[in-house]
């Protein structure tokens, strides 16, 4: 299977991240909440929709990032889909684009996305700066993708999440709940 571009891109900085810091590609971005699924899976669990292809994990409650398979676009549109199998919201559309999904972990990295579906409010804001409580393996990786990425402060805001949820949510094909 042949990936985005920009996801291609994340696996080579992931590759030369990992001499850097001594350790495997797939984990190099671990204390950042990122850990790069290779090959790449197409089901992980029974609320992972269909049709996308997980890239990655947080490493916490089965939490992971997955894009729209056979999404067609032009302009860089690749819809990113956060999966939460312990929520009551499983689903979220949480970035229309790479970019936009590197850019949304600038300050802290991706494993706290999820506190968006429990704790709103408290999320955007922890989004919106550095943590000065962040482990300095977290910060020196995130330095590193920063620069090898070309990365800005983008902070989730609720408002840009309801615009994707209408624009993609509907394309995401989701199993009924099992019983």
């Amino acid at each position: 299977m042949k990936l985005p571009v920009q996801l291609e891109k994340l696996h080579q900085v992931a590759d030369a991240a990992a001499i850097q810091f001594e350790t495997s590609a797939d984990m190099v971005f671990e204390p950042c909440g990122l850990i790069l699924e290779t090959p790449q899976i197409e089901q992980q669990y029974w609320c992972t929709p269909a049709n996308v292809v997980t890239f990655a994990s947080t490493g916490g409650d089965g939490v992971h990032y997955s894009y729209l398979k056979d999404f067609v676009s032009a302009n860089g549109v690749l819809p990113i889909i956060m999966t939460l199998p312990s929520a009551d919201e499983n689903n979220v559309v949480i970035a229309e684009s790479f970019e936009e999904f590197f850019n949304l972990g600038y300050y802290v990295g991706w494993y706290s996305l999820e506190q968006l579906v429990y704790q709103e409010e408290e999320a955007i804001g922890y989004f919106t700066e550095p943590d000065e409580e962040h482990h300095d393996d977290a910060e020196s990786r995130l330095e590193y993708m920063r620069e090898t990425l070309q990365m800005r402060p983008v902070p989730p805001q609720m408002a840009r999440l309801a615009k994707l949820r209408e624009q993609y949510f509907d394309l995401l094909l989701i199993a009924e709940l099992p019983e």
